[in-house]
């Protein structure tokens, strides 16, 4: 089953690297299909991201990323002078980076790689993130302690999954689209996660979600200490598509928006270390 999951994750990323909704007019690849999406990415779906994720005090300092996708944070990486490794299941994706970050002068080492078996040695590396990958994966915990055997003593590691406990996994999707939508009667719950992410194949992907309590638990059964947890992210599209309320979606202040996605909203953003 693993195995088949790795495959549908690679077709679904293959045909559509992450943020091509964004740049649907774009091929990736190209420096419009990446100035559109980063700008995007950052300036709406993601503006915490460079506020949370200490980008700027990685000068010199060995990075991985698990899951590089087509560069977005990769270019964060290499920008600010970080020695930048990044890896991707999808056999696509490191050459989509390699592409998009040549336009910045920036070679950085990217590789075919899977993040439950990782192909480096032991403290390796000063930090490794991942963002918003590492739920698509079958086995979580081997990641995590693929993750801790490859940091260095007093390294950082950084990860940002789906969250269980925010509006749309549970208002949205659940109780709309599963329940009150009949959703149910044509098709898992588990089913229903895989159609949350874009593509243009028929592939559905893996993809999980995470309560606070059970990434601390993942994390901490991996050897690690956490440092913090944040809980980010809730936009008007992420709400209820009721039609006898969404006519007052655009009077909520994304400010408001903003407030209660800090307790409720669909990213979780944990920063942990090895001791």
């Amino acid at each position: 089953m693993d195995d088949k999951q790795k495959s549908e994750t690679q077709s679904v990323w293959g045909a559509s690297p992450a943020g091509s909704i964004f740049a649907k007019d774009g091929a990736p690849g190209t420096p419009d299909f990446f100035r559109k999406t980063l700008a995007k990415r950052n300036g709406h779906e993601i503006p915490w991201l460079l506020q949370l994720i200490p980008f700027q005090l990685t000068s010199q300092r060995r990075v991985l990323e698990l899951g590089c996708g087509a560069g977005y944070d990769a270019y964060e990486f290499c920008r600010n002078g970080a020695d930048y490794v990044g890896i991707d299941l999808t056999p696509q994706n490191p050459m989509r980076t390699r592409q998009h970050l040549s336009f910045y002068n920036f070679s950085p080492q990217v590789l075919v790689g899977d993040a439950e078996e990782l192909m480096f040695p032991a403290a390796a590396f000063d930090m490794v993130f991942s963002n918003g990958v590492l739920h698509h994966t079958p086995n979580m915990g081997k990641s995590f302690r693929e993750a801790y055997r490859v940091l260095k003593s007093g390294g950082d590691f950084w990860v940002i999954l789906y969250h269980k406990n925010s509006v749309f996994y549970w208002l949205t999707l659940w109780l709309v689209d599963h329940i009150l939508r009949l959703g149910f009667l044509q098709r898992s719950f588990q089913e229903r996660l895989g159609q949350i992410e874009y593509t243009t194949s028929d592939a559905l992907p893996l993809v999980n979600a995470y309560s606070r309590q059970e990434l601390t638990q993942l994390l901490t059964a991996s050897g690690f200490h956490v440092q913090s947890l944040f809980v980010r992210k809730l936009l008007r599209e992420d709400l209820p598509d009721l039609p006898l309320v969404r006519r007052l979606y655009p009077q909520l202040a994304q400010s408001w928006l903003d407030a209660l996605g800090t307790r409720f909203g669909w990213y979780i953003i944990a920063h942990a270390r090895k001791s």
